[in-house]
């Protein structure tokens, strides 16, 4: 199995069986989208990056969609550029049943996941789990979205933590399932009121430090309202001595897992 991190919260899971899923897809160029934070002199519009080299030829495979959550304006999960690609496509789309209709109404091939348990797929299973984008009345505001844990015959499992803070159902998920790989957010997204919206560098250690399987960090540098930076990062999990369990690829990294 091989995991791309594109950019933020975009990634490509890659199976030898030839499934390849695309989460969340955020494609517009530098620029393209509003900013998230008002309340700065310095405003920036996103993404804050373009999309690395050889993101086309990658897309190019892709044979299913994957969605954690897009109502509500959340582009940088599903921007209009994103939506444009899979409609063109006809690629299957899998969603939770909250969001369904919305992506329907956009012209996408929907297929609808089970809110309550397991969904077969390919040779193994999609499960949804879910996430916390925010807490107190930030939180409110917030759709707050599912992660995933895929499982295929042959193939290290994987959990797809999504839009969340570090809760009791997500730390449960790493010792109880025990995923080999998670893929989880560190960029400490934040409005210019109100609390964290996703786990931050101090949270996602926390959580690596949980289970025994390797982390992959994103929603890094790419998004004017994730203050994290890669280096930081790096420079934690080296003090925390998880050098080797928590991974903070560049865009366009592809990372093998056997």
């Amino acid at each position: 199995m091989q995991i791309t991190q594109v950019r933020n919260a975009t990634v490509v899971l890659s199976y030898a069986d030839d499934l390849r899923i695309l989460v969340d897809p955020m494609l517009a160029p530098a620029g393209a989208l509003p900013s998230l934070k008002w309340l700065t002199a310095q405003r920036r519009r996103n993404p804050l990056v373009d999309l690395p080299a050889g993101t086309d030829a990658l897309l190019d495979g892709v044979t299913h969609a994957l969605i954690t959550h897009c109502r509500k304006g959340h582009f940088d999960h599903l921007d209009r550029a994103g939506k444009r690609w899979l409609r063109e496509r006809q690629l299957p789309v899998l969603c939770m049943p909250d969001d369904a209709a919305y992506l329907r109404e956009r012209g996408l091939n929907v297929q609808v996941l089970n809110a309550e348990g397991a969904t077969p797929l390919r040779s193994g299973r999609i499960t949804p789990v879910a996430c916390l984008h925010g807490e107190g009345w930030i939180g409110r505001l917030m759709v707050h979205g599912h992660g995933y844990i895929i499982e295929q015959a042959g193939e290290p499992s994987v959990y797809l933590a999504g839009d969340t803070v570090l809760t009791d159902e997500v730390r449960r998920c790493v010792r109880e399932q025990r995923p080999a790989v998670s893929i989880v957010p560190a960029g400490g997204a934040a409005m210019d009121l109100g609390g964290e919206l996703i786990m931050d560098a101090d949270q996602a250690l926390a959580l690596a430090a949980e289970g025994d399987g390797v982390f992959i960090a994103n929603h890094l540098e790419a998004l004017d309202h994730c203050p994290t930076t890669r280096a930081s990062l790096r420079d934690a999990v080296a003090s925390a001595g998880l050098g080797a369990r928590m991974l903070v690829p560049e865009d366009g990294q592809t990372l093998q897992f056997a």
